[in-house]
């Protein structure tokens, strides 16, 4: 072999390098998905974001809040069989943060809804918006 395909060889890899890489990281990514949104009312009060099989099966959930400060504290999961599964959070999210990824005790399951009871922290600012998202 001589200097120049030797060369040319590593360019190639180089260049491929991060072609392969992407794509590695692609499918080890968790894909997270936008359920629905819900504006929030009132100091505590309690919620629901209606989500249907037709939004596909899940492994966790997590919610981010934009608007105000949230303090959640629990979540109920009801699945497309309609059962429930009663998750306690008891978390505070600032403006525009989110819980950590929950997982769901029934893995890859549809969801039917999400429940969640709240203490709103209003700043005068507007309204306060609470957003699902899923995992596959």
């Amino acid at each position: 072999m001589d200097r120049r395909q030797f060369l040319s060889g590593i360019a190639l890899m180089a260049a491929s390098g991060p072609l392969l890489l992407s794509a590695t990281s692609a499918e080890a990514a968790p894909l997270w998905v936008y359920l629905g949104r819900r504006r929030v009312n009132g100091l505590y009060d309690r919620d629901r974001i209606a989500v249907g099989s037709g939004a596909g099966r899940f492994t966790a959930i997590r919610l981010r809040v934009t608007g105000n400060a949230l303090l959640l504290y629990d979540l109920t999961v009801r699945y497309g069989n309609g059962n429930p599964d009663h998750l306690r959070v008891r978390t505070f999210i600032r403006q525009g943060g989110m819980t950590r990824a929950i997982d769901l005790k029934a893995n890859r399951r549809f969801i039917r809804d999400v429940t969640f009871t709240y203490g709103k922290f209003p700043n005068g600012r507007g309204p306060t918006y609470v957003e699902l998202w899923g995992r596959r």
